[in-house]
């Protein structure tokens, strides 16, 4: 203890709950939690993004190789849900970036893609022909259950950052 200038001690007046003298700030590090998670999911972003190229690879050879008709249109069905599958990519990869810089916006731009890549993925697994699925559609069934389970995971995973104390993350909306 210092004495005051008059020689008298000061006194130090204890917090009962946490045993602390009332004027400590604690300072701690932000968490590292959004960071992480961004990263995550611009690699996850970068997958897909590698994906869908090759989706719209192998099926404009598929397209220009197959005399069937079945298989023609199944082709440009995939031409069609892999340029969606691009754009959901390239808004996963730029949502990733939002949430390393700390914003928002970008967990609300990721669930806004894993919502539509899940939307994409329903919608795939619905109109595909006959020819090509299972007869009694309990494949389908399968596939689309997989896909809300697997998505509704991301969206938890990508909550993260919001859940965590001290995340430092701001308050930055995204506009649609």
């Amino acid at each position: 203890m210092q004495p005051d200038p008059y020689g008298q001690p000061q006194t130090i007046i204890i917090d009962p709950y946490t045993g602390l003298p009332q004027n400590v700030i604690i300072m701690q590090q932000p968490s590292s939690a959004p960071v992480v998670v961004g990263i995550f999911v611009i690699i996850y972003g970068a997958i897909s993004l590698i994906g869908s190229l090759l989706g719209l690879l192998g099926s404009t050879f598929l397209a220009s190789e197959i005399d069937d008709k079945v298989l023609e249109e199944y082709a440009l069905q995939l031409v069609v849900f892999s340029s969606f599958s691009f754009l959901i990519a390239v808004g996963t990869i730029v949502s990733g970036v939002f949430i390393n810089k700390r914003q928002t916006k970008g967990i609300h731009l990721a669930w806004v893609t894993i919502a539509a890549g899940l939307l994409l993925s329903i919608i795939q697994q619905i109109i595909i022909p006959a020819e090509l699925s299972d007869p009694s559609g309990l494949g389908q069934t399968i596939g689309i259950g997989f896909s809300v389970v697997c998505n509704g995971i991301c969206g938890l995973i990508v909550a993260i950052p919001l859940m965590v104390t001290g995340s430092g993350m701001d308050d930055s909306r995204l506009m649609l």
